[in-house]
């Protein structure tokens, strides 16, 4: 459950999240985007990358935003990944699925730990078991091993999250040897190959049980790149090409400096310009000008240029539908139309985003659903607000409004933007409730602030990109579906996905969702990233993810 809590930042979208795989530069002559230390020595190949924030932790367990996700992938190997090409492929091992798709048996390859001790089957069983331990904190990623044998229990008070000693029991997790891992499910579960590339599910060495604190700060890993040193909070983080890894970086160097205080990203252009970065964010004023300069990529996804396309990522608020007032469609639409989401980008243009009539951008594939509601129609929003008017009783007082937010930077502009348009359309009295967000989840859980902004960000990448956020929203029992989202049609769609799957199947479930008004589509996120020619290599998918490990330099 990263959007609850690990990736709150960028799970319920926080708006600094359109810096998502933003890079920024070193400067040889001292100059480091403003973070006020010491800039590392550039080695034979570097490339260069800079972030506009701080990752909140390296520690896979913990990693809690973009910046630390990237960083991560980089460090560690899981047992698959997802390739540049949308599938998943092998990392630290190959596998095999009997016919039913319920068994998965993966071979292991042969792996060490940047410290040069064994990788073995255990250490991948229990980094998977981990996620179900009561007694390791947070607890939030549930999900990610849900379809295994043993995972969910059902009692006569409801179903439970199994203990991973009752995994192992049901047959679950089993290690056959310190090569041989089997994993058995429940139930198929398309996705299940896709879950295990997250972060949270790889490897781990003893020391990251035996000190947590000093592995969060220099975590060894068993991927690509290895750590040169004990991390710099705020500065830099500085990686090197592992020469022990089965398919070594094409770099020799890799290093992510920290721009603190660039939050125009000014000083990454002028680095970018200067020659001291290769990959970066720019200013939304430098757009044209970096398509003149820099030109633009393949297809939108591949080689150098500005990066533009939005991502599959939505800054949206949501509804609780079995929560009066709004269990009324009517007024959901009402409330939809009036929101001005041209006003809102211009108002926050410098977060790198634009207006969203959907909740995937049209660059995904397919039909764009028809949602008139999801467009700012003043004309409409008063048809819609008066409908609902006529049939509630006379001696009905007119409920006040509720907007929560989080207690956070862009979160504040947004709720007073939706707040005057709803005023001034709707005739509506509305009030703005900031929450901690934690509060704010619970909050929301339990109904108590139910209409809330509403983050919705891909969890997974490649071909299950746009299909793992709609399945995160609006599965029945998904722990991420806050709207409480009922639809058997929609189950139905989700059990029919495979990789396979057309966009139109994709669609449909998006669009019954947008005639529902389940979600107001406000923002979509464009990553404004500028790939300098001098890389080759370079692939990004449609949830931002790039592979540092594939890049050369020209």
């Amino acid at each position: 459950m990263r959007f609850a809590l690990a990736g709150l930042s960028c799970s319920l979208l926080l708006i600094g999240c359109a810096d998502v795989a933003s890079p920024v530069g070193e400067d040889p002559a001292g100059s480091n985007g403003g973070s006020g230390a010491l800039v590392p020595e550039r080695s034979p190949t570097t490339l260069r990358v800079g972030l506009g924030r701080d990752p909140a932790s390296l520690d896979p367990r913990l990693v809690a935003d973009d910046e630390g996700e990237l960083i991560v992938r980089a460090l560690f190997d899981g047992l698959v990944d997802v390739g540049p090409d949308g599938s998943v492929v092998p990392a630290a091992a190959t596998w095999s699925t009997d016919t039913d798709g319920l068994v998965h048996r993966f071979v292991l390859r042969n792996d060490r730990f940047h410290d040069g001790s064994v990788v073995t089957a255990q250490h991948h069983a229990d980094a998977l078991l981990a996620v179900l331990d009561p007694e390791r904190a947070p607890r939030f990623r549930e999900d990610l091993v849900g379809s295994l044998r043993g995972a969910r229990i059902v009692e006569a008070e409801g179903e439970r999250w199994g203990l991973p000693s009752e995994v192992v029991a049901a047959g679950g997790v089993e290690v056959v040897s310190d090569g041989e891992l089997v994993l058995r499910l429940a139930a198929p579960d398309p996705l299940f190959l896709f879950r295990l590339t997250d972060p949270v599910l790889v490897p781990l060495p003893r020391v990251a049980e035996v000190d947590p604190t000093s592995f969060a700060l220099e975590p060894i890993g068993n991927g690509p790149f290895r750590m040169t040193g004990p991390r710099e909070p705020g500065t830099f983080v500085r990686l090197r090409a592992h020469p022990g890894h089965p398919s070594p970086p094409l770099v020799d160097e890799l290093v992510f400096q920290i721009y603190r205080d660039d939050l125009d990203r000014t000083q990454r252009w002028d680095d970018l310009l200067a020659g001291r970065l290769q990959i970066t964010a720019i200013p939304h004023t430098q757009r044209e000008t970096a398509r003149e300069r820099f030109g633009v990529p393949l297809g939108g996804r591949s080689g150098p240029g500005l990066y533009e396309r939005p991502t599959v990522a939505l800054y949206a608020y949501g509804f609780v539908l079995d929560v009066a007032p709004f269990d009324d469609v009517v007024l959901r639409r009402a409330i939809s139309a009036a929101i001005d989401r041209e006003a809102l980008a211009v108002e926050l243009a410098a977060a790198g985003v634009e207006p969203a009539t959907a909740i995937l951008p049209p660059t995904f594939g397919g039909n764009q659903p028809d949602c008139p509601h999801c467009r700012h129609d003043p004309e409409l929003a008063r048809e819609l607000i008066e409908e609902w008017r006529s049939r509630r009783a006379e001696d009905l007082v007119e409920p006040r409004i509720v907007l929560t937010y989080p207690r956070s930077g862009g979160h504040v502009t947004a709720a007073e933007r939706i707040a005057s348009d709803l005023e001034r359309d709707l005739d509506l009295e509305v009030r703005l409730q900031a929450r901690e967000f934690g509060a704010l989840v619970r909050a929301v859980t339990i109904g108590e602030a139910p209409f809330f902004r509403y983050g919705l960000r891909a969890p997974m990448g490649g071909s299950a990109t746009a299909f793992s956020l709609l399945e995160g929203a609006f599965a029945r029992d998904s722990a991420l579906n806050w709207t409480r989202w009922q639809d058997p049609g929609t189950d139905e769609l989700l059990a029919a996905w495979t990789a396979e799957a057309p966009t139109a199947l994709v669609r449909e479930l998006e669009a019954a969702a947008l005639e529902a008004a389940a979600v107001v589509p406000l923002l979509w996120t464009r990553p404004d990233l500028v790939v300098h020619p001098d890389v080759l290599g370079f692939r990004a998918d449609p949830s931002g993810r790039w592979w540092p490990e594939l890049i050369r330099l020209r």
